[in-house]
């Protein structure tokens, strides 16, 4: 007997293929971070052989989209303040790319009208009537009335491809089987991609954004944040963009509600479980074409989860961002500056408690203001700040000083 089996269907030593099922339930991790991607897409119901499909089997379903915290955000008009900033506004800006001290300012428009993106079911059961509102009910009409926004998955995405892949990787093993008439694994694959399909559709989706509850001419929605390590990002858009990525919370509206999520869960899970047992019985055949899939899905999964961030996948061609502004600041004193100058204004700075509440320090933000235009490159804010706060330091020492010189002598205690 030799070290290594050379046959396939030696009774005394041979390959043995009962690690398809080991290979059906692992890369877990490389699912896991495009879960709500994958459940999200307009695919996600598809009968199909998906990597670790165990993962999408939740109890619990998240309420909203994971949020980045320990950021201060401002609204530079309303004066608003936040401390955690929505998923779509930082695949906007990609917080975790900003170095230290980093400067950014953007332009976020809507790449149509307003009133073109979201219309309410009040003018759209009017046009179907043939009459018309009149501008004062159309200026009071509420957000209840109006469709969702929706933020969708890029059609043209590496995640649609891989599911696309996955799809006729599933059919194509369906007609192998068939043709070398093996019948168990037939079942075992009709198990799998029904089990997969439950697991998607039980925590199918879509992410709802927040907007405004009336349709009155409000101020602008320009909005400055700070993150941790110092950095400043401004951002000039109209209030109802504030509304829809910074102010509201994102919500998950789930398609199937918690009955019909509890029952797509319990089959998925028996599926799952019968389909892992008929593959250790398959045909060696099938057993090794199975697991080639398997292994080729888990490596386009793995390299999906290493290449591309969650966030490439949503389109939010909705709205159109400009960087208006970029710079590379190598202090506090300095990247707050540029948002100053950017804003024009200073009230944001105590609202949000960004500067000291010093003499010195109002002053600086009065001098700063008041050289946020035409004298902006000429005007040294970290020169500025050393002279103010010495001349502080100066004047208390002397206020120090006068208070001693004006205290009456103490008496020594006679005996």
């Amino acid at each position: 007997m030799g070290w290594f089996p050379t046959t396939l269907d030696s009774e005394a030593q041979s390959w043995r293929f009962d690690i398809v099922s080991l290979l059906a339930i692992i890369g877990g991790s490389s699912i896991e971070k495009h879960k709500q991607a994958i459940t999200a897409s307009p695919f996600a119901g598809f009968p199909r052989i998906l990597p670790a499909p165990e993962s999408l089997l939740d109890t619990d379903r998240p309420n909203r989209l994971p949020s980045v915290k320990e950021v201060t955000i401002i609204g530079v008009k309303s004066g608003t303040r936040f401390t955690e900033l929505n998923f779509f506004a930082n695949v906007i800006h990609k917080l975790e790319e900003l170095e230290e001290y980093e400067f950014r300012s953007y332009n976020i428009t809507y790449q149509k009208p307003e009133k073109d993106t979201i219309k309410s079911a009040a003018e759209v059961d009017d046009v179907e009537s043939g009459g018309t509102q009149n501008d004062a009910e159309q200026k009071s009409q509420p957000d209840d009335d109006k469709k969702e926004v929706i933020v969708p998955l890029k059609s043209l995405s590496a995640l649609n491809l891989v599911t696309l892949i996955s799809i006729l990787m599933t059919i194509g093993l369906f007609i192998w089987a068939g043709m070398i008439h093996d019948g168990v694994a037939l079942v075992a694959l009709a198990a799998m991609s029904l089990s997969t399909s439950a697991a998607c559709l039980s925590a199918q989706w879509y992410p709802r954004l927040s907007t405004r509850t009336t349709n009155t001419k409000v101020t602008k929605g320009d909005i400055v944040m700070k993150t941790r390590n110092g950095a400043f990002i401004v951002v000039e858009c109209p209030e109802e963009i504030t509304r829809e990525l910074y102010g509201g919370a994102e919500s998950c509206r789930y398609v199937f509600k918690t009955r019909g999520h509890q029952a797509l869960l319990a089959c998925s899970t028996v599926l799952l479980m019968a389909a892992i047992i008929l593959f250790s019985n398959c045909g060696w055949t099938m057993q090794i074409a199975v697991g080639v899939a398997y292994i080729i899905l888990n490596i386009l999964y793995f390299a999906l989860a290493l290449l591309m961030d969650p966030g490439e996948m949503w389109d939010l061609s909705r709205y159109n961002v400009k960087t208006v502004r970029t710079a590379k600041t190598r202090n506090y004193t300095r990247a707050l500056w540029e948002a100053i100058r950017e804003t024009k204004e200073i009230a944001w700075v105590r609202k949000g408690g960004l500067a000291p509440s010093t003499d010195a320090w109002d002053s600086w933000l009065k001098e700063a203001q008041l050289n946020c235009g035409a004298n902006a490159e000429r005007w040294n804010p970290e020169r500025a700040r050393d002279r103010l706060m010495s001349q502080a330091s100066t004047e208390e020492s002397a206020t120090s000083m006068e208070i001693q010189l004006r205290a009456p002598p103490q008496m020594s205690a006679s005996k």
